[in-house]
């Protein structure tokens, strides 16, 4: 008999991941826990075989998992509430159609955790990077020690200090019609970018833990037509506006709260390289800048344009050693 009331919700999204999804579903049901979960998995609009591979999956396993196809392609954020107004469970965890856990013991670790700590809003986790194909690791983010085993407050968000949200395990805040309509800004201010709203949004409910445990592998693919991912589907340029109109939303909102002047600063910085990079452009990527509040430009010492250096100089001298 399906649980209605499971203790944690994995969701994930979908878009096409023929290759990828058995992977992901998988190691979810793999989970060694004595918590209850369901799966639910809200595809947008794929047009290869995931849809096939997911109606087989619910099929097979109808007391745990749940699938929405949507008609049309919602976006990223749009397809993300969609996701978590189907989970009923106390916690939410998520996995994405192209990504997979690597570890058994992950619901049981920090939805453990969640229960002893019931003033957070979250727990995450590191997480393995893996190129497509590869089943090791290249890299571990976050990279820093001091980044982990420690809390998150909205003064690390103001400063730029970023949870990332690697591994998220959340409280259930959607199964209330104002916490539906809270996590819905995220939609209604980007349809391209989730994770900065999201973790400002989770801030404002509480603070975040961020755990030295490494239980998700992100799986690294091409930016090519093929793979139809963030990467492949946008310029430089595009995604550059879509995070200035992402802060534009966020600033009118909360503003008066919450200092956006080193968010502002950071992406400003990308845009001041993709002008070198881009010439042609420049004109484009003025325009983009001129819809910056005014009162992060000045006064000059204190603007957006002296915060951004720091940036530009990191992202440099990273290209160069890259190179």
């Amino acid at each position: 008999m399906t649980d209605l009331n499971p203790d944690v919700s994995v969701y994930m999204l979908t878009y096409f991941h023929e290759k990828y999804i058995r992977q992901a579903i998988d190691a979810v049901l793999a989970q060694k826990t004595h918590y209850s979960f369901e799966i639910v998995i809200s595809d947008d609009h794929s047009e290869d075989g995931t849809v096939d591979i997911l109606r087989e999956y619910e099929a097979g396993y109808p007391d745990i998992i749940r699938i929405n196809v949507n008609e049309t392609n919602l976006g990223i954020p749009g397809n993300i509430y969609k996701a978590r107004c189907m989970c009923r469970g106390r916690y939410v965890a998520v996995c994405s159609g192209d990504d997979y856990w690597i570890r058994d013991d992950k619901l049981e670790t920090q939805v453990s955790f969640m229960d002893a700590h019931p003033d957070y809003a979250a727990v995450c986790n590191r997480v393995e990077l893996r190129m497509d194909g590869g089943d090791t690791a290249y890299d571990v983010v976050p990279h820093e020690d001091s980044r982990v085993n420690r809390l998150y407050t909205l003064d690390d968000y103001e400063k730029c200090r970023r949870v990332g949200l690697h591994g998220c395990v959340m409280r259930n805040f959607f199964l209330t019609e104002e916490g539906r309509e809270y996590f819905g800004e995220a939609s209604r201010i980007s349809r391209y970018v989730d994770d900065a709203v999201d973790e400002l949004l989770l801030l404002m409910r509480g603070p975040i833990y961020v755990m030295d445990f490494a239980s998700d592998a992100h799986r690294v693919v091409p930016s090519d037509s093929e793979h139809k991912n963030y990467n492949s589907r946008y310029t430089r340029l595009e995604k550059f506006t879509q995070h200035i109109e992402l802060l534009n939303g966020l600033n009118e909102r909360w503003g008066d709260r919450i200092d956006f002047s080193y968010h502002y600063a950071e992406h400003y910085a990308v845009g001041r390289l993709g002008m070198l990079v881009d010439r042609s452009q420049r004109g484009d990527y003025r325009s983009v800048v001129e819809t910056i509040p005014q009162k992060f430009k000045r006064p000059w010492y204190k603007s957006i344009y002296i915060k951004s250096l720091p940036y530009i100089i990191r992202t440099v001298l990273g290209r160069l050693k890259r190179r």
